[in-house]
């Protein structure tokens, strides 16, 4: 268990007025005690209360497993012979939670919250935002981790780039690019290939498109390594790109690096969003722009900071986050060059290195 993070979720929890937190099964959960158990419809969870002190409830099926990692922790089991509001109200009574105020995180299930919230006066609040703060600042073997996670997709990138060719499906380039990333040492392989019009669409999950003579790929993707995540986004285009797509593409590299070198300790969030997205908006494509630019990466793919015009902060030291604006035109074509970029002791630091240059493969039969 992750005493230092814990205590500071205390301290942040007692800010904000809340009696307890509750920790469901979760990438969260894994961070804090390096395990996560099956989600069911079964409730259960991790409680950490304002003083500190701490217990997991859970369903009798759990108990036994939770028990090998929480050692030293209480333990409450209700039963299925129960009705679980019942056994989770009577439990809380023990504990001193009815009418609390209880924070949430971001998978607890909102059908069991209801029913027990209905029995014990329970409120609950969304916590997520403590349970970031609790993480956002990178330790220097986090960040190292990042640097080797990130290097694994621009290695996989170089591959890939030799394997693509006309003929092809998406599936098949996205096969590709998993089992390299698991060759090189990486773990928990995600990707999204999507070439010609798939392109357009942002969190695109088919496969099944076949690669033309002249065509346009992006590619999404990433691992983890040593539980630190990487998320890289790379354009290739298979024979000579028409004059719109070049056009595109140089608006969204420029955007990036624009909103790269906006980034250091002390910049105001939504000043990078501006200026990454006014390199856009001057071209005429702001309404093609429909993200947000960034999003923090660490333990989860997606934590705090959102970089974004909505996120009132300024960057510190240990923060890590990407920058990837994009342009999606419907029925054409999208494009985004993606990075991960830290703010480190020693500045800032952009650890994907694959190059931002055009990448145009020939036309291969």
């Amino acid at each position: 268990m992750k005493k230092q993070h814990i205590d500071k979720l205390v301290t942040l929890m007692n800010a904000e007025g809340m009696d307890a937190i509750l920790v469901c099964p979760s990438e969260e959960l894994k961070f804090l005690i390096g395990f996560s158990p099956m989600m069911c419809e079964r409730f259960q969870g991790m409680f950490i209360k304002r003083d500190g002190d701490i217990f997991y409830l859970c369903n009798s099926i759990y108990t036994g497993e939770v028990e090998l990692v929480l050692n030293d922790t209480r333990i409450l089991t209700w039963y299925d012979r129960e009705f679980m509001a019942d056994a989770v109200h009577n439990l809380l009574a023990d504990e001193g939670l009815h009418g609390a105020k209880i924070g949430v995180n971001s998978s607890a299930p909102a059908f069991c919250l209801a029913d027990i919230s209905e029995k014990s006066g329970i409120t609950f609040v969304n916590a997520r935002p403590l349970l970031e703060e609790m993480r956002i600042i990178k330790s220097a073997d986090e960040l190292e981790s990042l640097r080797i996670s990130a290097s694994i997709t621009d290695k996989v990138f170089s591959d890939v780039i030799g394997f693509i060719k006309p003929g092809m499906k998406e599936a098949e380039i996205k096969d590709f690019v998993l089992s390299a990333m698991v060759e090189y040492g990486g773990s928990r392989p995600w990707a999204l290939v999507a070439s010609g019009v798939n392109s357009s669409f942002p969190h695109y999950q088919g496969s099944s498109r076949t690669i033309e003579a002249q065509d346009v790929i992006l590619f999404d993707f990433g691992c983890t390594y040593n539980d630190m995540c990487s998320d890289v986004s790379r354009m290739v285009f298979v024979g000579e790109p028409t004059e719109e797509q070049k056009k595109i593409y140089e608006i969204c590299r420029t955007s990036t690096e624009a909103g790269e070198a906006a980034c250091f300790e002390g910049a105001f969030i939504p000043d990078i969003e501006k200026i990454s997205r006014a390199v856009i908006e001057d071209a005429g494509y702001g309404e093609y722009f429909t993200t947000r630019l960034g999003h923090g990466i660490g333990f989860m793919g997606h934590e705090a900071p959102d970089i974004k015009l909505s996120n009132p902060r300024n960057l510190e030291k240990g923060m890590c986050f990407t920058i990837e604006p994009g342009i999606n035109l419907p029925g054409k074509f999208g494009m985004r060059v993606e990075d991960v970029v830290a703010i480190t002791e020693n500045g800032t630091e952009i650890l994907n290195k694959s190059t931002h240059e055009m990448i145009i493969i020939g036309s291969r039969g």
